[in-house]
């Protein structure tokens, strides 16, 4: 209210008793209380505005206050990561494809087709009278085939290495005694996966046979060039985009799936912030210094709360909670509107007003894009109620004096 708005009000009061100034300046309180809520300055809304909304007919967010069966419902929570992705034990079998280097080498039983009994392995157990002979390591052509003297063309596309053996062996049955084959990719292009992003050799990852899981893959690739707990692994698969924080791979096995050929896998580096607002006694962002951090931190990252604002019994924590986590907060079913969508917004309360709110603040675990919210307490409001009134009084009391002095 500016002095000119003031002007109307102080040329009444110059005309009331002490008295009637009293009366005049109470029922002035109480429309200005009215109003007080709306038009005082404040960082954000009182607790009891939150309380009154979330607990409103249809509440925009779901109001949760954390305690033990909070916290445990929490920590049963499953991680929404590459899980879904994993395939089925054994390892997926990897087969040979066009544009893939191969070897093959042949053993026989005694002289014969491969020639007369190798002297380098006369002597070795289980080979005595065998030869042995390699054929030039060659490429899987545009048919799908490789040529094996004397087996003519066989098929190796689309087969694994133990079928593309059987297939050798029965095109040399009759044409030598007791062949045995053993064939081999020498480099792959289509059994690979790609290693993107932040790492130190990104580029094509060849699968070994008995299958290679993620971490494995990073680590060909060279390991990350940035921080664990700053990274996130993106993995593309057939048109499915689905990541998960590296710190997370690393700590749940079941995170580290195995890859097929074709995996996309993106490493970037993007550090888990959080927004402290409010009461306390530094708005900012606030920049994980480890892979956990949880309330009773990031509060302290904030400077803790302002001791002459801050309402200790209505702290906030809001968050994008999955529907299947926030099904999991409330005994009762979740409104159908809230219910629709993959992710629900929900406020968590803590009440730090008492030691066991403290424990629980230690306990509850911080997500990345976490926003803090500590509310005003509502004397802090009162207090700048009663102190406009008496700056009304002054004014009034002010002028009057100047009305009556010359």
């Amino acid at each position: 209210m500016t002095d000119h708005e003031l002007l109307p009000t102080v040329a009444v009061m110059g005309r009331l008793s002490r008295a009637g100034l009293a009366r005049y300046l109470l029922s002035g309180a109480l429309m200005v209380s009215l109003s007080a809520c709306a038009s005082m300055p404040i960082t954000g809304p009182l607790s009891k505005q939150i309380l009154a909304e979330g607990s409103s007919e249809a509440p925009p967010y779901l109001l949760v206050p954390v305690d033990r069966i909070t916290l445990t419902a929490l920590s049963h929570a499953t991680l929404d990561g590459l899980s879904p992705l994993a395939s089925p034990a054994p390892p997926p079998v990897v087969t040979i494809h066009v544009g893939d280097a191969v070897s093959v080498t042949l053993w026989e039983f005694g002289s014969g087709l491969l020639g007369p009994v190798n002297a380098a392995t006369a002597s070795q157990p289980g080979l005595v009278g065998a030869q042995s002979a390699t054929v030039p390591v060659q490429t899987v052509d545009q048919s799908g085939t490789i040529m094996v003297p004397f087996a003519g063309e066989i098929r190796a596309a689309g087969l694994t290495t133990r079928q593309v053996q059987q297939a050798i062996i029965a095109a040399l049955r009759g044409k030598a005694n007791q062949t045995q084959a053993l064939v081999q990719v020498v480099q792959t292009t289509d059994n690979a996966a790609t290693i993107s992003g932040d790492v130190n050799r990104p580029g094509r990852v060849p699968l070994m046979w008995a299958g290679t899981r993620l971490l494995d893959a990073i680590s060909q690739a060279g390991g990350t060039t940035g921080k664990a707990r700053d990274m996130i692994v993106q993995l593309t698969r057939g048109g499915v985009v689905r990541s998960v924080r590296l710190v997370e791979l690393q700590t749940i096995p079941t995170e580290n799936i195995y890859l097929v050929p074709g995996d996309l896998v993106t490493l970037s580096q993007e550090p888990q912030t959080l927004v402290v607002l409010g009461a306390t006694n530094r708005n900012q962002e606030v920049t994980f210094a480890k892979a956990k951090v949880n309330l009773a931190e990031a509060l302290g990252n904030g400077g803790g709360l302002n001791d002459s604002l801050a309402d200790p019994y209505g702290v906030y924590v809001l968050r994008y909670e999955p529907v299947e986590v926030a099904k999991s907060l409330r005994t009762e079913p979740l409104p159908d509107y809230l219910a629709a969508n993959s992710t629900v917004p929900v406020v968590y309360q803590v009440n730090l007003r008492s030691a066991d709110g403290l424990l629980l603040a230690q306990s509850f675990s911080m997500h990345d894009r976490d926003v803090v919210y500590v509310a005003t307490s509502q004397s802090v409001q009162v207090g700048k109620l009663a102190e406009l009134f008496n700056q009304i009084a002054n004014i009034g009391k002010s002028r009057s004096t100047q009305r009556f002095t010359y």
